[in-house]
């Protein structure tokens, strides 16, 4: 068939991992913050990056909402295809934890000491030091400081602002599982168009307020649902959701109407998941199969942000671009060795985590 005459694809058509790019999305949207929080960390506030004035929301923002929503499209695939919600857990547990430990532990242990401004035996003997490691593994916050760290450069204080967002990745996963054993995926579109109501009402409960500082936690939430959700919901309708690169022509128009409009946040969310969705479709060449071999995107996304106020201490007169080069020239080997020596040996526990309760659950049953 005249590649002319060939039908766009449908959702269900890319989703496994030979068949799509959404690796390599992933990769990009990581690197994407890696270049915004440049900006960030060097002039202290977001303010400086074009693309705020413009959208009202910086580019690592709009990576974010992007991840957010390959997220909210990925993990309700697994939930669909886990063997219930222990399984599931465990899954995001393993994907999350074991990387997030060895990059808090080397930036607390190893990064911290030797950039601080207070000498080895002030900085191992303050309680700031333990209580970085258990507010940041609990993902409490992602502003806990270190003693002595970055106390001199423009966003004082902060070590690793990145990692914010896990606790809010956290938070849908949970309600994706709570959705899920209430029998989401079971009833095809009656669900979906249950979720899309339930979309439309938090778009409508609130706004989002000018200033970030006046978020609240339900702020974020919603925030971070109403780009999860339509992942979610793209899943639910994957045989009927036709790819085709018209549509974001359409979706570009209604994300323009509505910008001065409380569906701003929905609309940006339909217009960046779809595009999304319609970039993964393509093959991007070899870099599909090395990102699908080597999934560096959490790697960058945990280890940026430190390498990047170390790289602002040590060299000021820097500006943004070149730090932003020089960390991912950085970053990008340290996601390599994490990919290869923690994240994937712990996914493949999660094949050993299921025989063993597969094991248990035969001895109770005899």
């Amino acid at each position: 068939m005249s590649p002319f005459l060939r039908s766009p694809p449908r959702l269900a058509d890319i989703l496994e991992p030979e068949r799509n790019s959404f690796g390599v999305l992933r990769c990009l949207m990581a690197a994407l913050v890696l270049v915004s929080h440049s900006y960030l960390f060097k002039t202290g506030s977001a303010a400086g990056e074009p693309l705020t004035a413009w959208t009202g929301w910086s580019l690592g923002e709009h990576a974010v909402q992007v991840f957010f929503f390959l997220s909210g499209l990925l993990v309700a695939q697994s939930f669909d295809r886990s063997r219930g919600i222990v399984d599931f857990a465990t899954a995001r547990s393993l994907r999350i934890f074991p990387g997030l430990i060895v990059c808090v532990l080397l930036t607390a242990l190893v990064l911290g000491p030797a950039l601080s401004a207070l000498p080895p035996s002030s900085y191992f003997a303050s309680l700031a030091l333990p209580a970085y490691i258990l507010k940041t593994l609990s993902l409490s916050t992602g502003s806990a400081p270190l003693p002595g760290l970055f106390e001199a450069v423009p966003l004082a204080g902060r070590v690793n602002t990145s990692l914010w967002t896990l606790k809010y990745e956290v938070i849908c996963y949970a309600g994706l599982a709570l959705a899920g054993g209430l029998g989401l995926f079971r009833f095809g579109l009656k669900s979906a168009a249950l979720l899309a109501a339930g979309l439309a009402a938090l778009t409508l409960l609130g706004e989002r307020p000018a200033d970030p500082g006046d978020f609240t936690f339900f702020d974020n939430v919603r925030y971070f649902v109403l780009f999860f959700a339509p992942g979610v919901l793209a899943y639910l309708v994957r045989d009927r959701l036709v790819i085709s690169g018209g549509a974001i022509i359409a979706l570009l128009a209604l994300y323009v109407a509505a910008r001065a409009t409380p569906f701003n946040e929905i609309t940006t969310a339909l217009l960046l998941g779809y595009a999304s969705l319609w970039l993964a479709s393509k093959t991007f060449g070899p870099l599909r199969g090395f990102c699908n071999r080597f999934d560096l995107s959490f790697g960058i996304y945990i280890y940026a942000g430190p390498i990047q106020q170390a790289l602002i201490e040590t060299f000021p007169g820097v500006p943004p671009l070149g730090i932003a080069l020089a960390a991912f020239a950085f970053a990008l080997p340290l996601a390599l060795l994490s990919w290869v020596i923690v994240e994937r040996p712990a996914l493949g526990l999660r094949h050993r985590i299921r025989g063993f309760a597969a094991r248990r659950a035969s001895i109770y049953a005899a």
